[in-house]
Order: C-alpha cells, then structure tokens, then sequence
C-alpha cells in the first residue's frame, strides 16, 4: 500500500464514479441496489474529502462500512 493516505481523484475515477451511478438507476429494487447506493454514497463522501468511518480500516463483517 502506498504510503500516502491520500486518493488521488482523477477525471477518469470521477467518470468511473457517474457511470456506476447511471448503471445504478437502471438496477431493479432490492438489496443489491442498496448495497450499490451505499457503495456509491461512500466513494462520493470520500471522493469530497470527508474522514472515513474507522479512519479507512478493514471493516469487520459483522459491521459493514456500505450502507444506504
């Protein structure tokens, strides 16, 4: 892993991003659009510079970090 904690948002991840969201409105209702929403949402918050929850750490299975 790279020494640096800092995620470099380039103009191809940002496009990577709304494309994943428009491949996201198309997806039928049920939990896997949920977990896709809140993967999105988490990707988004990081991607604006707001402090990941348990400051970027593995998250415990039993406590997932993805939620809607």
């Amino acid at each position: 892993m790279a020494k640096s904690k800092t995620i470099r948002v380039t103009p191809n991840v940002q496009k990577s991003l709304e494309e994943l969201k428009a491949a996201v409105k198309s997806m039928p209702a049920g939990k896997l659009k949920e977990r896709a929403e809140g993967a999105i949402s988490y990707l988004s918050n990081t991607f604006k510079g707001k402090a990941q929850p348990g400051r970027g750490q593995r998250c415990p299975t039993s406590k997932p970090v993805i939620i809607p």
